[in-house]
């Protein structure tokens, strides 16, 4: 006959003292009391699963008092009852609970900062800067803190909501696109397990937005009258020569004002643009005409020394700041959507299609023209073969412009 354990008592434990040797105290139904030599008394449950015994902890006494360890062994016991293993069920709810405090740690802001990190290869420093400028701005006081994996798609479509209420339809597709990067990339990381912007329609949430182009001059009087303000600038004489060969050789602000003296072959006539800072990546070679040849060889008695051909006029190791060109013809009175820095781009563009194939106008075609432009040909094979085979077309081209824009400025002169 089996002996018949006699539980414990409150008395009987309390009572307990450490001995050489660890011992047991048994209350019953596999529950015990380990007195351990060092003093500790800790409560134990044993039981059998699938045929195999085996122990597992319940909690130290007093911190779990008798009553609460039979409890717990009732608790053990009916899962066991139900097929399941207490053991495996508490080493799956540490590693559950394990997996849940790193997602506490992966918040949005940790991963668009690795992002951005792994991105930066890919895009230029400005616009990188740009980017993180816009999460900052709009994106980091709804869900900067928030576990990437948590975040719910009506979270992000607050966001958009936002933007559109605020009128920013542009910056709103900008954000939306932005975020979509940013979610494919914490799935490719198993960071979260969907994209969840993918299921968000941005046109049900921001409306169609239209394309905005960049303010600009077609009209040859128009054009007349900014390079002659241009000339009649009073400002700094280095913001002055960027915007007297920005015209000529219409690249984009951060081109013009990053552009160093090492990158310049004044005897081929050339300027390599390396691909760091380019939009499209690739290194650029922009053939340069003999007007700008001539100016930069006046700028280079008053920086040549510096790195940077038009370098800040508070830093010299510093490349003029992104506002200045802007409030340059903020000065000569132009207003933004007259014209930006930006707008020689597509005055150049306007002006090469309406005199292509025309008798006083020049022979090249849209490829040559969009080649100068440096927009990139999304058929690779075809992009680099572009660069090759319209070089001498690309030098032919931008010098029949600057010499076009001499003209304009001589026939003002007459007229005056």
């Amino acid at each position: 006959m089996a002996r018949k354990t006699i539980p414990l008592t409150n008395t009987e434990i309390k009572a307990a003292k450490a001995k050489e040797k660890d011992y047991k105290l048994f209350d019953g139904e596999g529950l015990f009391l380990l007195i351990a030599k060092t003093g500790g008394k800790r409560w134990r449950l044993k039981y059998r699963f699938n045929n195999k015994e085996k122990v597992i902890a319940l909690g130290t006494y007093p911190t779990i008092s008798l009553k609460e360890a039979r409890t717990k062994k009732d608790e053990y016991k009916n899962m066991i009852a139900n097929n399941i293993d207490p053991s495996e069920k508490r080493k799956q709810s540490k590693e559950e609970n394990k997996i849940q405090e790193i997602q506490k740690l992966n918040t949005f802001y940790k991963i668009s900062q690795e992002w951005l990190e792994s991105y930066k290869y890919e895009v230029t420093e400005r616009y990188l800067n740009k980017l993180e400028r816009s999460l900052e701005l709009y994106v980091y006081s709804f869900i900067k803190d928030r576990p990437i994996e948590q975040i719910k798609r009506l979270e992000i479509i607050d966001i958009l909501k936002d933007l559109k209420n605020r009128e920013l339809l542009e910056t709103a597709k900008r954000v939306y696109m932005l975020l979509n990067k940013i979610f494919m990339y914490a799935v490719t990381m198993e960071y979260a397990p969907h994209n969840i912007i993918a299921d968000i329609d941005q046109n049900t949430i921001i409306g169609r937005v239209e394309k905005k182009h960049y303010p600009t001059f077609i009209k040859e009087k128009d054009i007349k009258g900014l390079l002659l303000a241009i000339d009649d600038y009073s400002g700094d004489y280095t913001t002055k020569m960027a915007l007297k060969i920005l015209p000529y050789i219409f690249v984009r602000s951060y081109n013009i004002r990053h552009m160093e003296w090492i990158e310049i072959d004044f005897n081929k006539k050339e300027w390599t643009i390396p691909a760091n800072k380019m939009k499209t990546k690739t290194e650029f070679i922009l053939p340069l005409p003999n007007q700008v040849i001539t100016l930069l060889e006046e700028i280079k008695q008053f920086s040549g020394d510096e790195q940077y051909v038009f370098p800040s006029f508070r830093h010299n190791d510093r490349p003029m700041s992104d506002n200045t060109l802007v409030s340059a013809l903020r000065r000569m009175g132009y207003t933004k959507d007259e014209f930006v820095p930006h707008s020689f781009r597509s005055m150049f563009s306007t002006i090469a299609y309406e005199n292509a194939n025309h008798e006083a106008g020049h022979k090249f075609t849209s490829e040559v023209i969009e080649a100068l432009l440096a927009h990139k040909e999304k058929n690779k094979i075809k992009d680099a073969y572009n660069r090759a085979s319209y070089k001498e077309g690309m030098r032919e081209l931008i010098q029949w412009y600057a010499n076009w824009l001499n003209n304009l400025k001589k026939d003002s002169k007459k007229e005056n």
